[in-house]
């Protein structure tokens, strides 16, 4: 067995706080909580936090503004496309690996709120779909996509599946980032078969509808990566 490496308290919260980012609780633009706010959030010092936040801001992540209106705001972090596909080429196993994975534990979600979720669920997915189709740019669109998945995986009520959907997701940013094209209708369509099969408690039809949305995507930034570009303009999202 290897050595146990007790991480840093300041480690954590830069996990915390970048899971959130890549989650999209935090959008583009927006303000951090204060230190004091985050600190109390995570039961950790202040100096756990400033330490943290020193390392976002290095990374990119977030940016320091004075005055009135300053304070941290989170960044675009957006990456040209060249330089996504590159790196996509380069991590192209890794990437289809955690599609494999998505598929796997999204689906399993699927099936499993169809048969536990109630009333308040089929709001949460219908105002996601919803804000998908009302969206106003990138980064919105990708939160409605992200408040979608993320509010299927609740509605399965297994905290397992929850966590390796979130921690799927989290890892998938790594890789594209915010930038990378997926087309409103195919991702609408796949989300609006996804809900309809889990508001009549179809658990199959709704593990099937989340595997063919799942491989759909994959499918087409693989395309994107291949330099085939679709035949109506794209907008980013993540699937």
């Amino acid at each position: 067995m290897k050595p146990i490496r007790k991480p840093a308290t300041h480690e954590l919260v830069i996990e915390r706080i970048r899971r959130a980012i890549h989650l999209c609780t935090y959008l583009p633009g927006d303000r951090l909580p204060p230190e004091r706010e985050i600190a109390d959030q995570l039961a950790v010092s202040r100096e756990s936090v400033r330490d943290a936040i020193k390392v976002l801001v290095d990374e990119g992540y977030l940016i320091s503004r004075r005055g009135a209106s300053g304070g941290l705001t989170v960044t675009s972090l957006m990456q040209p496309m060249e330089h996504m596909k590159a790196r996509l080429r380069d991590e192209a196993e890794n990437f289809l690996h955690l599609m494999e994975f998505r598929r796997a534990n999204e689906s399993l979600a699927a099936r499993l709120a169809a048969e536990r979720r109630d009333g308040a669920d089929l709001a949460r997915i219908r105002q996601a779909i919803e804000d998908l189709r009302s969206n106003d740019g990138i980064p919105r669109f990708r939160k409605a996509d992200s408040d979608f998945h993320l509010t299927v995986a609740a509605a399965a009520r297994n905290p397992y599946v929850e966590e390796a959907i979130e921690s799927a997701r989290d890892a998938i940013f790594l890789l594209v980032n915010r930038d990378y094209p997926i087309l409103l209708p195919s991702t609408l369509e796949g989300h609006t078969r996804v809900y309809e099969a889990i508001a009549a408690g179809d658990s199959a039809a709704a593990h099937a509808a989340m595997a063919e949305h799942i491989d759909i995507a994959a499918q087409e930034l693989v395309g994107v990566v291949a330099a085939r570009r679709p035949s109506t303009p794209p907008i980013a999202g993540t699937g």
